[in-house]
């Protein structure tokens, strides 16, 4: 609402953006005068400002450092950042920058011949001249249609050119981010830059497309601002209005970025909130099984919740600070400057040349020249204004480049191999050279990230042919000396030889890695044997036929896995379909595929059984590979040569393997190794006479020692299995079997991903239904304020603008009237008025900005309230198959909030407006020009709906691309390790970039389609009403009949024209907004289906959870879990998701006091017995009893699972023993007191020691520096001290029913055999999942599953 703006071709709004506030005064010297105090003030502020800014800058400089390279990173500026992005991208984007510059001076030729035809029409008009004003509005119309089409291609190559630059920024940061390992190195090594994936995704689009608008105002900005300074200069023949207009939006501007806040610090922190809360989902994802089964759903939605709470704090924060500060820059630079522009405009048609002569022609023609000389100073105003109103969208800008840069910058110095040394740590010297048949260290020192030294010195040489087993406590070095071999962490000193020398392309050549943590690519089958190779890459010799990969997976007994039904071309998610054993065998058919010279086995068979173990070292030798495993299994021990024992704390000893003898002299004493030929030395070079993990160390070796006594007594190891139930000394009695299947049953499975699929027969209605359901909610005070806000501001700008409409008219008449002080009154009115829409529409803004964080609040509490009940997150994401549910809780919630939120202003106002300017339109028009009006709408409504695209599918394949992209970052990031030691990043890297091409392709295609809608959305809602207004007012001035030559009533004609071409305009304007309605329901239509299609997932998880049955057979109704004493499975049929029966009517009862092992091959569904139990799966047949009955989760005070896969949540070293627990619950449980208090919370921490003791783990605590020690947990511990925490967390509990997922696979024999042990002297009745039958002894039950077909046996242990 622009105060007596008289915009070009009526539209008022136009003008704003420049500001002469001294220039109420009608003098032209006065005029000059103010815009001078107004320049000299702006820019005496602004030198001030400056000089206060550096003294800051001097001050912050002089403070110490510390050390912390992210806050000098936070300390630079952004505006070096964003300058170099931008030339780079303005250079990269060459002939597309010359083509807008091209079609921004058709723009304003086509604009300025139209303002000039503005005049005409209004002089045609006046003096009701009819073909001349045909001739002109004919002309005008074709004009109109060029505009369109030129404004619509001049969208389309900005969007072009967005597309453009998004593509060349993403492949210049993917590009050094796949090399050389930096996408592990930037997580896990570096650490410097936080949440890669969303600087990726996020903020690189979104500074492209900032950028893209940027440009295009910009360019047509300075292309009108040349043009109509020349014009101006060329009619008024001086430079005094160009200079004038110059100087107030200097001073203004001055102004303005002086009392900016510092926007660009604001809009990084959003984004990094953003970050931090969007990477919090995506780990809760992640790890949803996990967290499922340790019930710590309420600690994890805590988490997040409070996050996204610090989110909407800082976003309120910075919303506030937009709103204070868009009222003064819109006061400055919009309302007050449009009044300063009528002065300029109207002020020299009071004397001089523009004086119009006294008669009907003579006003006549003064008429159409002030419209033009409106055009004119408006344009070059509004030029003028935008090249000097931008400091909020650069500091935005620079927000985002500042990220961008920083992140580009880390990346790349880390792809050279720069950077990776951290301040305050080693500066590594260490150098890797080639060798041919042998891998060999000298003096080689390996050093964590953190500065943890792990191995000192070390000196070993391991030549072709000679297998070497690493062991040693969990912890002490032996995944991290490979790390370093592998180059994923730098060699701190030495030397290491090995084939393949300097290489940084991880272990996949001819030294082959197997992670300990199994990775599975996205892809076929195929893919999965040849990884990280892709089928282009491998010759024809070495092509997998469906022969020859029915043989490599028979070795690994998967042949199954070909005759699944999508095919051997079916692009599958291993990860979900295969289990842990099957993943690890999977990765052993691509060894054998492989057949490198060295095979490096990092605990790659912890999830197989000991025999299978036995046959893959078996296969590994045929093969002529040298094999270098790390293992805490003592039968490997036959299988090897040599034996690398590492201490954690520097020390390391070699022994022999199978062709010596372990003794009790080749234990290391404290401080000393052992090498070979049986003499002690010092190991590490430093002779530490007190080594905390020196016993834990010694242990591991008798373990070692013991079994090789053992399998020295047999003949062979070829009776492994039988060995170790011998050693147990037990006997099995089966006592019950499956029963046969039952032809006559037929059971009619509904796999939970179709049962809980979101439903196509949902319409849109009901789609948008459900969403506005939520977004109401119960407590809609709030709600109903914002929006009876919005309203009233819309109620207030529209009586405004009718004001504005008037005073528009006023100002002509008094210029015919040649009424002086009239005008001077006029221009003290405005100057009120532009306060007031400067105060109306930042607030307008703000309410709708407030209202749309008010629905995210409200839809993500409604959304989290489903999400983290119960186990619905597992169902959501695991059972039901939304993969990118994060997504659509972060980003897509955003997105349709804020969408939705600026809806409800443009469905407000045009109904206000079309209510009020009609009922004006009726008094000036009557019937008729309400007849024209209304019928043009609805042809033009008709005729644009024949060109509008499904505007919601493509939205909705948008966001569902956008989120594919960032879920396949996401998953980079978490199997980073595993993708590193097998050179996997250009593979990794390709299937990323196939991604992103698939998006980058949509979004290019719905520009192209959206050319057509746009020329006929610009022609129709903008350009020709502008020609229907002229029609209606010379409708209006033939309807008043001759007019006398008299001022006053020529004066009145012309002000009720004026005013109803302002009524006329605002009419179509409102109606246009109208008609775009339509495009804007369907593009949110996309948003709308995607957050219903969750909700509606989140509530079918629910009712999952709540009625827990997928089938129905009349033969066989499902009975509800009920409580028990024990743990009971009554003709309990254990059917995967899938539909397949893993075990046919289970029948088995475990006491308090009686622990029952549970074995069988991988795929088999021993984990699934335990999803039934604790809910995660529905129960579909049978019954289960159990302590607690139907409650979802297994902990409770009854039972405790320790799951397959560790997981550590977010907190201090206390919150990963007490989890799911807060400290304060810690304390109750323990009865230390009720309030969280000092004392109780040391009281606590001995305990707690205690139990670290009982795991082995006391050194943790001195090593991360106390209980108070907060960092990932996940990447500090190895996978042995996770495990280990795990069983801490059961002994804290201490339930009386511990169920033990192969959760102890990964630590050594007698670290788990003392677990068990302490776990029986808590009292604490076992359930264990294993394949190490060693085991045996502890339990008093077997429960077999035989062959994952539904066939089971249930055997006594008699000791």
């Amino acid at each position: 609402m622009t105060p007596l703006s008289i915009s070009p071709g009526g539209k008022q709004q136009a003008a704003g953006l420049a500001r002469q506030l001294g220039q109420l005064a009608s003098s032209r010297k006065g005029a000059a005068f103010a815009a001078v105090v107004v320049l000299a003030g702006g820019g005496f502020a602004y030198v001030q400002e400056l000089q206060k800014q550096q003294t800051r800058a001097r001050q912050r400089n002089s403070k110490p450092d510390a050390g912390n390279s992210e806050g000098a990173r936070k300390r630079r500026g952004s505006p070096a950042a964003l300058q170099n992005l931008v030339k780079f991208l303005l250079s990269i984007a060459g002939k597309r920058i010359l083509v807008l510059f091209a079609l921004s001076i058709a723009r304003t030729a086509l604009s300025n011949r139209l303002a000039r035809l503005q005049g005409h029409l209004f002089r045609a008009a006046f003096l009701r001249h009819v073909p001349l004003f045909i001739r002109n509005l004919s002309e005008n119309v074709v004009l109109c249609l060029a505009a369109a089409a030129v404004e619509s291609t001049a969208k389309t190559m900005l969007a072009h050119m967005e597309l453009r630059w998004r593509r060349l920024l993403t492949s210049r940061m993917h590009s050094p981010y796949f090399e050389n390992m930096t996408y592990y190195k930037l997580s896990y090594v570096d650490k410097q830059v936080q949440n890669p994936e969303q600087r990726i995704c996020e903020d690189i689009p979104k500074f492209t497309k900032g950028l893209a608008e940027l440009t295009g105002e910009w360019t047509n900005a300075i292309i009108d601002a040349g043009f109509y300074a020349y014009q101006l200069r060329a009619y008024s023949k001086s430079n005094k209005y160009t200079a004038a207009i110059l100087a107030y939006v200097i001073g203004a501007g001055g102004l303005t970025g002086i009392l900016a806040p510092n926007f660009g610090r604001l809009f990084k922190r959003q984004q990094e909130n953003e970050g931090m809360y969007r990477h919090l989902q995506a780990r809760l994802r992640s790890n949803a099984e996990s967290v499922a089964f340790y019930g710590g759903i309420e600690k994890e939605g805590k988490i997040i919740v409070a996050r996204f709470k610090e989110l909407l704090r800082h976003h309120s924060r910075l919303l506030t600070k937009q709103w204070q500060f868009g009222m003064v820059q819109d006061f400055l630079l919009k309302y007050l400057g449009a009044t300063a522009a009528v002065v300029l405009i109207i002020g020299p048609f009071f004397g001089n040349n523009l004086r119009p002569v006294d008669n009907v022609l003579g006003r006549a023609h003064m008429l159409s020249t002030m419209r033009y000389h409106t055009s004119v100073v408006i344009y070059l105003f509004a030029a003028l204004g935008t090249l000097g109103s931008s400091s909020r969208k650069l500091m935005r800008l620079s927000a985002y480049a500042d990220r961008i840069s920083d992140m580009q910058s880390t990346v790349k110095g880390l792809a050279s191999s720069v950077g990776m040394k951290r301040e305050g740590t080693i500066e590594p010297t260490g150098v890797i050279v080639p060798s041919e048949d042998a891998i060999a260290f000298e003096d080689a020192m390996v050093v964590t990230p953190a500065d943890a030294t792990l191995v000192r010195d070390l000196n070993l040489s391991v030549p072709a042919g000679t297998n070497l087993l690493v062991t040693g406590p969990n912890g002490s070095g032996k995944s991290s000396l490979f790390r370093v071999l592998g180059g994923l962490w730098p060699l701190t000193k030495g030397r290491i030889h090995k084939p393949g020398g300097t290489t940084g392309d991880g272990l996949s050549h001819d030294i082959f890695y197997v992670p300990q943590r199994p990775y599975v690519t996205l892809g076929t089958l195929e893919e999965q044997l040849i990884y990280p190779l892709t089928a282009s890459e491998v010759s024809a010799q070495d092509a997998i036929d469906v022969p020859r990969l029915r043989d490599l997976l028979r070795e690994v007994d998967l042949e199954y896995l070909v005759d699944r039904e999508e095919g051997l071309g079916a692009e599958v998610n291993w990860g979900e379909l295969l289990s842990l054993g099957e993943q690890q065998r999977l990765g052993m058919a691509r060894l054998f595929y492989h057949k490198p010279k060295f095979a490096i086995l990092d605990e790659c068979t912890s999830g197989v059984t000991v025999d299978m173990e036995e046959r893959f070292c078996s296969k590994v030798k045929e093969l002529g590979c040298t094999c270098i495993t790390i293992s805490h299994r003592p039968a490997l021990v036959a299988f090897h040569d040599l034996v690398l024992a590492l201490d954690g704390e520097g020390g390391w000893s070699i022994h022999e393997g199978a062709t010596g003898s372990f003794t009790e002299e080749t234990i290391p004493e404290e401080g000393e190794a052992v090498v070979g030929n049986g003499s002690v030395q010092r190991s590490g070079g430093q002779g530490t006479a007190n080594k905390a993990r020196t016993k834990d160390a010694a242990a591991v070796l008798q373990g070692m020692r013991a079994m090789m006594r053992r399998s020295a007594s047999s003949a062979s190891s070829a009776n492994l299995e039988g060995l170790l139930r011998e050693s147990s000394a037990v006997k099995e009695e089966v006592i019950a079997r499956a029963p046969p299947p039952d032809p006559q049953r037929q059971d009619i499975v509904l796999p939970p991903k179709a049962s809980l699929k979101p439903s196509h027969l949902v319409t849109t209605w009901q789609r948008w239904s459900s969403v506005a359901q939520e977004l109401a909610g119960k407590k809609t005070q709030q709600q109903l304020m914002q929006v009876g806000t919005i309203g009233v501001v819309i109620l207030l700008r529209t009586l405004l603008q009718d004001r504005i409409a008037s005073l528009n008219g006023r100002t002509v008449q008094l210029v015919i009237r040649q009424d002086k002080p009239g005008f001077i009154r006029l221009i003290g009115i405005s100057v009120l008025q532009s306060a007031a829409s400067a105060v109306l529409a930042p607030s307008l803004r703000h309410v709708a900005d407030a209202l749309a964080m008010t629905w995210r609040r409200r839809l993500t509490t409604a959304a989290h309230a489903r999400y983290f009940k119960g186990n619905t997150f597992y169902t959501t994401s695991q059972l039901a198959g939304m993969q990118d549910v994060d997504q659509r809780l972060t980003r897509d919630v955003d997105r349709l909030c804020t969408d939705l939120a600026e809806l409800i202003p443009t469905m407000v106002k045009p109904v206000v407006d079309i209510t009020w300017f009609s009922w004006q339109l009726w008094r000036l028009t009557g019937r008729r020009g309400m007849a024209f009006l209304y019928l043009y709408s609805l042809l033009g409504f008709a005729c644009l709906k024949l060109v509008t695209p499904d505007f919601g599918l493509l939205a909705s394949t948008e966001y569902r691309l956008e989120g594919a992209f960032r879920n396949v970052h996401t998953r980079l990031r978490t199997h980073a390790e595993s993708i590193a030691f097998f050179g996997g990043g250009p593979r990794e890297g390709r299937t990323v970039a196939a991604y992103f091409d698939r998006l980058t392709e949509h979004l290019l295609h719905v520009a192209n389609i959206k050319w057509l809608h746009s020329v006929a959305d610009d022609f129709f809602t903008k350009q020709l009403p502008f020609n229907v207004t002229w029609v209606l007012t010379l409708m209006y001035a033939v309807d008043q009949g001759e007019v006398a030559n008299d001022p006053v009533a020529q004066g009145l004609l012309v002000h009720n024209m004026r005013y109803l071409a302002s009524v006329v305009s605002n009419c179509f304007t409102a109606f246009g907004e109208l008609l775009a309605l339509n495009k804007r329901f369907a593009e949110l239509s996309g948003g709308v289906t995607r957050v219903s299609e969750m909700l509606e997932v989140m509530s079918k998880s629910e009712q999952l959870q709540r009625c827990g049955s997928l089938k129905r057979t009349p033969s066989s109704p499902r009975s509800p879990t009920s409580p028990s004493q024990g743990i009971q499975f009554d003709k309990v049929t254990v059917i995967a998701p899938s539909g397949k029966v893993l075990a046919r009517e289970l029948t088995f009862q475990v006491s308090p006091g009686s622990s029952i092992l549970v074995t069988g091959p991988n795929g088999s569904g021993k984990s699934s017995l335990f999803r039934l139990l604790g809910g995660l799966w529905p129960l579909t047949d049978g019954q289960i009893r159990k302590p607690g009955g139907n409650s979802g989760a297994l902990l409770s005070s009854d039972i405790f699972y320790v799951p397959q896969k560790p997981y550590t949540t977010i907190g201090t070293l206390r919150e990963q023993v007490i989890y799911p627990l807060s400290t304060a619950d810690a304390v109750a449980k323990e009865g230390l007191g009720e309030e969280l208090t000092e004392s109780s919370r040391k009281a606590l921490e001995q305990r707690l020691d205690m139990l670290m003791e009982a795991v082995r783990l006391s050194y943790l605590v001195t090593r991360e520096g106390g209980w108070d020690a907060n960092t990932e947990w996940g990447e500090t511990l190895s996978l042995g001290e996770q495990q280990r925490i795990g069983m801490a967390r059961l002994f804290f509990h201490k339930p009386k029913f511990g169920v033990l997922d192969e959760c102890t696979n990964a630590t050594s024999v007698d670290v788990e055999e003392h677990l068990y042990q302490y776990a029986a002297q808590l009292g604490i009745t076992l359930v264990t999942i294993t394949q190490r039958l060693a085991l045996v002894k502890y339990h008093d039950a077997e429960l077999r599953l035989l062959d994952g077909e539904g066939d089971w046996e249930l055997r006594q242990i008699v000791k």
